[in-house]
């Protein structure tokens, strides 16, 4: 939903229409949510004592799933968007570049950003839960109902306020169009001088900045040269001959992919503090306190690390390269973590061989290290993208930043499945055996490790390499 909402941000609607369309259906799902859970003719009647549960009818069903739903669509489509939009507040407007006052602001930005977040992510996980679990479901929904509703109507009445730029078509077109041109021209040469390129008309755009011409990815500028045929082709130029900010657009997406591939990659370890790190905490002695609530830690360390960040971190100072230098400290970080995960769980493996149950407080110092390394990579990656991606495309560089999460999860999924097969074949008891003190988790918090400072070693190759993006 955040790249859908994002690609109907930046070529159609705009970010604000779309924020507000987006909060407007999450306020209708909430709402259909909430009286699904307070009207007794939309539950299924309450369980009686040792006897069947009578099932949900199917219009109870059909109310359910469409608030649910509806929340999904609505939140998720403004996710990415909402980030975008704030951020264009700051930017300058004449477009010469990021002054020291503008990129000071950016980056308080993005961390208040990322730490409001962990707060609120932390008061949805424990306080409405609580409501919802000892008062009632209705109030837990309809709370969260009115948080949204208000949202809207805030974002509604304070229009006036806000910098909203056009939305100029999609920018997969432009990109298509680049790729189209430059495969008409395969046989031209490229000129020695960028000056001979097609630099397009003087038209200034509010939305749309005009780049300088860099010499990587040279074989896309023959886009941009001009033939005696383009002269004669006024109505389908856009297909024959792309300017040079198109196509250094597109030079920029093609730098970016492999950096957001390695944050991909990142997420497989981050992503162990919701699932295997919890696991662990199931095999502690601390019984009384639930092995879940550790993931707290980590939200508030976040926020307690994007709040120095902040007061120390966030100043003029600071080289433009800061973002890539704060996903370098994320991804350090994170093979830090799980090397701290591995040797505690070896440890508690040794306990649980003499029969003894490890205190889940041992757990507690590698959360703290993944909580430094979510702050770092996390903010330093919306700040990095939002800045270096083309001003069409702010709202999908955002929605790319969720989708690396999405995508981080998926291969570790995919990596658990294809090491439990592997290493339980012939009989073997394998590394992930149903009860845990049987297994090798420890090994696979090493395998880790090893992707971990794999992918490291690639992004600081990347980093080092990269061409930032120059504005005429």
């Amino acid at each position: 939903m955040p790249v859908l909402g994002a690609a109907v941000a930046d070529s159609y609607l705009g970010k604000y229409k779309t924020m507000v369309i987006g909060l407007s259906v999450s306020v209708v799902g909430m709402a259909i949510v909430t009286t699904s859970a307070t009207l007794p003719s939309l539950r299924p009647p309450p369980c009686a004592q040792n006897t069947f549960c009578a099932p949900a009818t199917l219009v109870q069903k059909l109310v359910f799933f469409s608030g649910i739903y509806l929340c999904a669509v609505g939140i998720g489509v403004v996710k990415a968007v909402f980030i975008a939009f704030a951020a264009e507040q700051i930017d300058d407007d004449d477009k010469k570049g990021e002054n020291a006052s503008e990129r000071e602001a950016k980056a308080s930005y993005f961390s208040w950003y990322y730490a409001v977040a962990n707060v609120a992510m932390l008061t949805a996980g424990t306080l409405l839960v609580w409501v919802q679990d000892k008062v009632s479901w209705g109030l837990g929904y309809g709370i969260c109902g009115c948080f949204v509703t208000v949202a809207a109507i805030v974002l509604a009445a304070t229009a006036p306020m806000y910098r909203i730029l056009p939305p100029v078509g999609s920018p997969w077109t432009g990109a298509l169009q680049v790729l189209f041109a430059f495969s008409r021209k395969l046989n031209l040469t490229v000129p020695d001088d960028a000056i001979q390129l097609y630099q397009g008309g003087c038209v200034k755009n509010p939305v749309r900045a005009r780049l300088q011409h860099t010499d990587q990815f040279r074989c896309l500028d023959k886009a941009a040269i001009v033939t005696d045929e383009d002269l004669g082709q006024d109505g389908n130029r856009p297909w024959r001959l792309c300017t040079v900010t198109q196509v250094e657009e597109v030079k920029t997406l093609l730098r970016l992919i492999p950096i957001w591939l390695t944050s991909a990659v990142y997420f497989v370890a981050n992503t162990q503090a919701q699932t295997t790190f919890v696991q662990q905490g199931t095999k502690t002695a601390d019984s009384q306190i639930p092995a879940a609530s550790l993931t707290s830690v980590e939200t508030v360390c976040v926020a307690v690390c994007l709040t120095l960040y902040n007061r120390a971190v966030a100043m003029p100072a600071l080289r433009r390269l800061a973002p890539l230098q704060l996903m370098g400290l994320g991804h350090a970080t994170a093979a830090v973590a799980m090397a701290v995960a591995a040797c505690t769980e070896a440890r508690r493996l040794r306990m649980a061989g003499d029969h003894q149950l490890m205190g889940i407080a041992w757990l507690l110092p590698q959360y703290v290290v993944m909580a430094v390394s979510d702050a770092s990579l996390s903010v330093g990656q919306m700040e990095f993208f939002y800045s270096q991606s083309p001003e069409t495309m702010r709202g999908a560089s955002m929605a790319f930043c969720f989708l690396a999460v999405s995508f981080g999860n998926l291969i570790n999924s995919q990596l658990v499945t294809l090491l439990a097969f592997v290493t339980s074949a012939g009989g073997r008891t394998g590394w992930f055996p149903p009860e845990l003190n049987k297994g090798h988790l420890d090994y696979y918090f090493l395998f880790v490790v090893a992707v971990t400072l794999m992918n490291f070693s690639v992004f600081v190759a990347l980093a080092r390499n990269y061409t930032p993006k120059r504005v005429r």
